[in-house]
C-alpha cells in the first residue's frame, strides 16, 4: 500500500491537515482527505505540483476543486471514463429492469389465468368448450416460454455487456497506471507492481534494490532548446532504461525528469553495474532536436540506489534511493551513489 505510515506518523499527518484544510472553504469529506493526504506527504508528485501551482496563485480548495484533483490524480481512472462507463451501465440496467418489468407481468398474468381455468374446470365442461380451454391455455403456455426466451436472450446479451464493461473498466485502469508521454508506468503503476514483488519473499530473499535517476539541469535543457525538445529528452531516457533491464525489472517516471527502477534478484553489485552503464550510455548519446536537426549531445544523469532491507516499504526505499541521489547530485552530478556508501 501507499499509504505505510504508522499509527504515531498518521496522526501528526491528521493533526498537520486538519489545520490546512481549514483555511480552505472545501467540505471535511473523504475526497478531501485524500487529496490533502497525499498532497502533505508528497507520495503523488503530479497532485502536489498541481496544488502548489493552484496555492501559488492564490486559489483555494474548495468541492469542485477537490472533486476534479481527486478524479484526475487519485482516482483509478480518469473522469470521462467513468463517466462514459457509468452512463453505459445505467443504459445497461435500465434496458434489463424493463425488460424483467414485463416478463414479471406477463408471470403475474398467466397465474391469473392458470387459477381461472382450474375453477372452469371445476364446473365441468363438454367436450367442445374443454377444446377452447385447452386452446387457450396452450396458447398463454406459449406466450409464457416466448417471454422466459426473450429474457434469457437479454440476460445472456448483458453477461456479455458486462463482461465488455468489465474488460474497458480494466483497460481504463491499467491506462491510468501508464505515463502517458513515455508509455512506461507512472508512479501510480510502479508503487503498484513493487507492492507485488515486496509482498513475494522468494523474491525478496534473493535481493532487491531500487535506483533513481534525474535528469541533470533538466530545466537549462527546456530552456535553451524548448520543451518539445525536452520532453523527447525524457522519452529517450525512459527509452535508454526500458532497453537495459530484463525480466521482472521495473522502469517508471515518477514525474517531471524523475524515474526509478526496480530490480528483483539484484544486489548492490549489480545494480550499481547496471546503473553506471546506462549513465555511461546516456553521457554518450546524442538527440535530434525536431526544428533544425541538429545532434544535442552531453545529456547526463544522477543516480541513487538503495536496497531493500526485510520490513522496509517502497516509502522507505524510495526515501533512501533519494538520499542517494541527492548526493550525487551535491557531488558533481553525472555519478551514481550508494546510499549508506
Amino acid at each position: 500500500m501507499k499509504y505505510d505510515q504508522d499509527r504515531e506518523a498518521s496522526g501528526e499527518v491528521l493533526r498537520l491537515l486538519i489545520q490546512k484544510m481549514a483555511s480552505h472553504p472545501a467540505a471535511f469529506t473523504p475526497l478531501t482527505y485524500a487529496v490533502w493526504y497525499e498532497f502533505s506527504t508528497g507520495i503523488n508528485p503530479a497532485l502536489s505540483e498541481a496544488i502548489t501551482t493552484l496555492l501559488d496563485k492564490g486559489g483555494k480548495l474548495d468541492d469542485e476543486t477537490i472533486e476534479k484533483l481527486y478524479l484526475k490524480h487519485i482516482s483509478e481512472c480518469n473522469t470521462d471514463v467513468q463517466r462514459v462507463l457509468r452512463e453505459d451501465i445505467q443504459q445497461l440496467l435500465g434496458k434489463l429492469a424493463g425488460f424483467t418489468e414485463e416478463t414479471d407481468k406477463q408471470a403475474h398474468q398467466f397465474g391469473n389465468n392458470l387459477q381461472a381455468y382450474g375453477e372452469t374446470l371445476k364446473q365441468g365442461l363438454d367436450a367442445s368448450s374443454l377444446g377452447d380451454l385447452i386452446g387457450n391455455m396452450s396458447g398463454d403456455t406459449d406466450k409464457m416460454r416466448s417471454s422466459m426466451q426473450n429474457l434469457q436472450t437479454e440476460l445472456a446479451a448483458s453477461k456479455e455487456q458486462v463482461d465488455k464493461l468489465h474488460l474497458e473498466l480494466e483497460s481504463a485502469r491499467g491506462e491510468a497506471l501508464i505515463d502517458p508521454l513515455t508509455e512506461i508506468l507512472n508512479r501510480r503503476g510502479f508503487e503498484s507492481h513493487v507492492n507485488k514483488v515486496l509482498s513475494d519473499k522468494a523474491l525478496t530473499d534473493k535481493g532487491l534494490c531500487l535506483f533513481m535517476v534525474d535528469i541533470d539541469h533538466f530545466k537549462k535543457i527546456n530552456d535553451t532548446y524548448g520543451h518539445l525538445f525536452g520532453d523527447k529528452v525524457i522519452r529517450a531516457i525512459a527509452g535508454a532504461l526500458k532497453s537495459k533491464v530484463k525480466g521482472q525489472d521495473i522502469v517508471a517516471r515518477l514525474g517531471g525528469e524523475e524515474f526509478a527502477v526496480l530490480l528483483p534478484e539484484t544486489g548492490i553489485p549489480g545494480a550499481r553495474a547496471l546503473a553506471e552503464n546506462i549513465r555511461q550510455s546516456i553521457e554518450l548519446g546524442k538527440i535530434r532536436r525536431l526544428d533544425n536537426k541538429e545532434q544535442i549531445g552531453g545529456i547526463t544523469i544522477s543516480i541513487g540506489i538503495a536496497t531493500y532491507s526485510g520490513g522496509s516499504g517502497i516509502i522507505e526505499m524510495l526515501d533512501q534511493a533519494d538520499k542517494a541521489l541527492y548526493v550525487s547530485k551535491q557531488s558533481g552530478r553525472n555519478r551514481t551513489t550508494v546510499f549508506g556508501q
